[in-house]
C-alpha cells in the first residue's frame, strides 16, 4: 500500500510525495545445522490457573509473627518452583498456538467486556498530573493539511542526547518535479549538517499524527545528498532527554 505525504519546503510550495518506513533487514540470520530456515512460532506459556497470583492463594497459611505475609507466602511458593513445578500446565504449556486475540482481564484474572481506557499525564519527577480519556486523533499529513519547515534547525551533533527517535520514514518522488523538490531540500539539510523541525495542523507547528487514530509525534526531516542522488528521512519522536531532577542540598 502506497502512503502519501503533502510536503512544503522552506518557500511555502507543496508536492504530494510518498513515504514508506525503513526496516532494513537483518545482515546476519539464524539457520539450523542443516541450512534450514528457523521459524518462530508462538507457543503457550502458562494459563490464569498456573499464574503466581492463583498458586500464591492456594495455600492455608496464617501470618507469623514479625514476618511480612507477602513474603512468607513467596518463600513458601519458591520452594514449589524448585521442587515440584506447579506452575507448568503438563497439558497446555509449550503448545503451538495460531491464532490469538487480545483479552482485556480484571485483578482477579476474569475476562472483562467493558473497558475504559485512561491516559496519565506524569510529570518529568515521575508524578502523576492528570488522568484523561484518550484523545483520537485525525491523521494531519495529507489532503488538506500540509507538513510544513518550522525554521528550526538542530544540529545533528546535539541530537544525540536530547531526543529518542521512536520510527523513521523514508520520503521518496514520484516523478521528475518532485525529484527536483526534495533533492533541493536534502541538499540544503545536508550543507547545514542539521535537522529541520516539521510541524502540522492549522499553526504547521502542531506534532504529526501518521494515521487516524494514532499518535502524536514531533517530526525532524533529515537530507543527505551523494552526486545527483539523494535521501530525506522523517524522524519520529514522542520523547526528550532531561538531566534527572536534583533536590537542593541543604
Amino acid at each position: 500500500m502506497i502512503r502519501y505525504i503533502k510536503l512544503a519546503n522552506d518557500k511555502k510550495r507543496d508536492a504530494e510525495i510518498t513515504f514508506r518506513s525503513l526496516n532494513p533487514k537483518p545482515a546476519i540470520t539464524m539457520v539450523m545445522e542443516t541450512g534450514d530456515k528457523v521459524i518462530n512460532k508462538r507457543v503457550v506459556k502458562g494459563t490464569s490457573q498456573s499464574s503466581t497470583q492463583t498458586l500464591l492463594a492456594k495455600y492455608d497459611e496464617k501470618p507469623k509473627e514479625g514476618v511480612d505475609f507477602q513474603m512468607q507466602l513467596a518463600a513458601r511458593l519458591s520452594e514449589d518452583l524448585v521442587n515440584s513445578d506447579p506452575e507448568i500446565d503438563l497439558e497446555l504449556s509449550g503448545k503451538f498456538i495460531d491464532d490469538v486475540s487480545r483479552v482485556y482481564i480484571n485483578e482477579d484474572e476474569k475476562p472483562v467486556f467493558r473497558v475504559k481506557k485512561i491516559e496519565k499525564i506524569f510529570s518529568p519527577k515521575a508524578e502523576l498530573k492528570e488522568e484523561r480519556e484518550p484523545k483520537y486523533n485525525d491523521s494531519n499529513i495529507t489532503g488538506e493539511s500540509i507538513v510544513n519547515w518550522t525554521g528550526k534547525l538542530m544540529p545533528k551533533s546535539k541530537v544525540y542526547n536530547k531526543l529518542v527517535f521512536n520510527k523513521k520514514y523514508q520520503l521518496k518522488h514520484v516523478n521528475g518535479l518532485t525529484y527536483d523538490f526534495l533533492f533541493d531540500m536534502a541538499k540544503q539539510l545536508a550543507d547545514k549538517d542539521a535537522l529541520m523541525m516539521m510541524g502540522g495542523g492549522a499553526s504547521g507547528k502542531e506534532p504529526l499524527v501518521m494515521n487516524d487514530g494514532g499518535k502524536p509525534y514531533r517530526a525532524f526531516l533529515e537530507g543527505r545528498i551523494k552526486g545527483d542522488k539523494y535521501c530525506l528521512i522523517l524522524h519520529l519522536t514522542d520523547q526528550e532527554l532531561k538531566p534527572l531532577p536534583t533536590e537542593d542540598v541543604k
